[in-house]
């Protein structure tokens, strides 16, 4: 792929994006796009952003190939043209989609967003296009980036503008139809999908969470992130039961069509009866005075609300009942109530890392595992979203007969300090408390002393197999793997999962 760059200037300028542009370069051809000096190539345009940034970078980039940069400062001694712009993340976005020709726009896109459920709704609704095409179809997940080439592991829920609009060109370029992407807040913060517009989209829920200095500085932005998003989008999806339900739908107004899903008759579409069936559930989906039943073969009755959300995206595709059958049942996420059973105690590896998430994990195993003792281990990631601490204490205060805390992504700070922090909104409720720093030590601890008849959930980390520790991504054995270990295979594992075991 290649473009002159007088398309590139054009695009800013039409943006109204370009403060200062280099003469006599307007044929200058750009071979590839990129902020990492690592992946320049000869023909590179080289993006100078973000607050971590050094002229070095730029220096790298030219010794490896690098034709021009784009930058908000002209940087001394970088001796190739300047794309001087006054605003660097929204230029990268505009750049990005010049670059490619808008290939996103020749896929049928499905954004989603929400405080919790976004991959598990993700990979519903893949598998049932997947069935829907015979073959796989594209996503963009918090830990998988499939676009018909190989799987690759995904570091960013959302990736910056050089990345995400390559990735929908490769989709293109392999002939996909379909992507499914998962849409973050933080995607709107630092433009990243700046100037996009989804034909479809689904709102998934709303609660306090990714508040910290180096996130949102309040819930009111992080709000206003999420609604900016819908207004993005042509048919919007909402969940009927979300707070901050009045602002949602007064900024779905601007769509050309608006469904709302639940598990109210008040919805559109809406999900009741709901009853266990075997290592999941059926469940009735009522739709303009039609009635159909669907199964999901995973645990968590707060997945029934993400399987309806993909039954609504599916159907506004135009996906039959049959194959949206055959979809939801295929579907089993590796890292979301995955449960392993062995000598009387239950083990149960699931994402839940936010206050929302606990909450409706705490309900569906009262729900499902009456009576039982109930054994937590978990985190707090470090450097971001503080206030899970509190929150997470308060929780495991409330639900949780014995806690064990340990490392979650501790990043540049003290794993025991976190932990602490946490166990301070644990002791007012009188719930025993063991810190262990090592995470494979502590959950290999929890199991081994777990009782018939516990429940032990392994909590936040799922199947990652790394931790985030002084800005490095060092090697962890993963939750996943360390019950495997001890316990066998899970009850609930499928012949057939989806693609993210590729990654191992």
């Amino acid at each position: 792929m290649q473009r002159a760059l007088r398309d590139i200037l054009a695009a800013l300028e039409e943006h109204r994006l370009l403060k200062e542009k280099p003469n006599g370069c307007d044929d200058l051809v750009i071979a590839q796009i990129t902020h990492d000096s690592r992946e320049v190539l000869p023909g590179t345009l080289f993006a100078c952003k973000g607050l971590a940034f050094k002229d070095e970078y730029l220096f790298e980039a030219v010794r490896r190939g690098a034709v021009c940069y784009l930058s908000e400062t002209y940087i001394e001694a970088a001796d190739v043209p300047a794309v001087l712009v006054t605003d660097i993340r929204r230029a990268m976005a505009a750049v990005a989609i010049a670059f490619t020709g808008g290939a996103y726009k020749r896929l049928k896109l499905t954004g989603l967003t929400g405080t919790k459920g976004k991959t598990t709704t993700t990979y519903f609704l893949r598998n049932i296009l997947d069935e829907a095409c015979g073959q796989p179809t594209g996503v963009l997940s918090t830990v998988e980036v499939y676009t018909g080439g190989g799987s690759t592991q995904a570091h960013l829920t959302t990736p910056e503008p050089f990345d995400l609009h390559r990735h929908f060109a490769d989709a293109v370029d392999h002939g996909l139809e379909y992507l499914t992407m998962e849409v973050s807040s933080q995607a709107y913060l630092l433009d990243r999908v700046w100037d996009m517009t989804f034909p479809l989209g689904i709102f998934l829920n709303i609660s306090e969470d990714h508040i910290g200095p180096l996130e949102h500085p309040d819930f009111e932005n992080y709000l206003a992130c999420k609604l900016e998003f819908i207004r993005n989008c042509e048919t919007i999806l909402v969940n009927g039961g979300t707070d901050e339900k009045e602002r949602v739908l007064a900024a779905a107004a601007s769509c050309k069509k608006l469904v709302t899903f639940g598990m109210t008759p008040d919805c559109d579409l809406f999900a009741d009866n709901i009853r266990r069936s075997g290592d999941g559930f059926l469940f009735d989906v009522h739709d303009a005075g039609k009635t159909s039943t669907f199964a999901i073969s995973m645990l968590g009755r707060f997945n029934v609300e993400n399987a309806l959300a993909a039954v609504a995206a599916a159907r506004h595709w135009g996906i039959g009942d049959e194959v949206i059958t055959k979809g939801l049942a295929r579907t089993s996420v590796l890292g979301r109530m995955n449960v392993f059973c062995k000598d009387g105690v239950t083990v149960i590896v699931d994402y839940a890392h936010n206050r929302l998430s606990f909450t409706r994990l705490y309900e569906s195993l009262k729900l499902d595992y009456p009576g039982r003792r109930l054994v937590v281990v978990f985190g707090c990631p470090g450097g971001h979203a503080q206030l899970r601490r509190r929150d997470l204490g308060i929780l495991a205060g409330r639900h949780a007969d014995y806690v064990y805390l340990t490392a979650e992504d501790p990043q540049f700070e003290d794993v025991a300090g976190i932990c602490g922090e946490i166990a301070s909104y644990i002791t007012p409720f009188g719930v025993p408390c063991t810190i262990i720093e090592d995470r494979s030590t502590c959950i290999r601890r929890a199991i081994e002393a777990a009782k018939p008849g516990d429940v032990v959930v392994l909590a936040a980390k799922g199947e990652e197999y790394y931790q985030k520790v002084r800005g490095e991504y060092r090697y962890y054995e993963s939750d996943l793997a360390i019950a495997r270990e001890l316990l066998g295979a899970p009850e609930n594992e499928l012949e057939e999962v989806n693609p993210r075991a590729s990654h191992r």
